[in-house]
């Protein structure tokens, strides 16, 4: 039930339900759960454990992310995305890189689409390119950066133009991946999430 608790938590701070700064009292969030406040307050505790929740005076309140603090994580997903580019392009298994095609996160028309399509498609995308990588380790480093409220919110917010160019830095991921191009599939996956970055400070000022 923790797990369950934890789970539901992150996705409503991630996803933008729960708001930087909103306040998290453990016996409100376990009547609106329907379970007992222990589970809810466990799940808190591992919430705060991952930095999307800091303690206040009485109980929990959702993290808001300085805007160094976005940098910093967005050059540690630039460093981890570039690696696993990298590791699918020269080891990855046939059917592993056929999943990350499949995927059609470079698919021109997606620039179109609804955000939260957009949104859906990336995190398949890369999450596919680190299961091809093969490497546990940089998948369970990258998730502690991947995602965050900012990612949704800033989604909603892309302009047609801005939406054409993620989906660009895509089709040039899945060029290197099919080369099985290492040294291109890292540079294009860098380049494409220090772009990302680019876009979200725009949108936050």
């Amino acid at each position: 039930m923790t797990l369950e608790s934890r789970d539901l938590l992150r996705r409503q701070i991630i996803e933008g339900t729960l708001r930087p700064r909103e306040r998290l009292i453990a016996a409100d969030l376990a009547d609106k759960l329907q379970v007992s406040r222990t589970p809810v307050r466990e799940a808190l505790y591992l919430l705060a454990s991952e930095g999307l929740v800091v303690p206040t005076k009485r109980g929990f309140a959702v993290r808001e992310f300085t805007h160094s603090e976005i940098i910093e994580i967005y050059e540690v997903r630039a460093a981890l995305e570039g690696m696993a580019a990298r590791l699918a392009a020269e080891r990855g298994g046939g059917k592993a890189i056929e999943a990350v095609l499949e995927v059609e996160a470079g698919t021109v028309t997606l620039a179109k689409s609804a955000r939260q399509v957009l949104v859906d498609k990336n995190t398949l995308f890369h999450r596919a390119i680190f299961a091809a990588a093969g490497n546990e380790r940089l998948g369970r480093l990258n998730g502690q950066h991947t995602e965050h409220f900012f990612n949704y919110r800033i989604a909603d917010l892309y302009t047609d133009e801005e939406a054409a160019a993620s989906i660009e830095g895509h089709r040039q991921i899945e060029a290197a991946l099919r080369k099985r191009d290492g040294d291109a599939a890292e540079k294009a996956a860098r380049d494409h999430i220090l772009e990302a970055l680019s876009v979200t400070l725009r949108k936050l000022r």
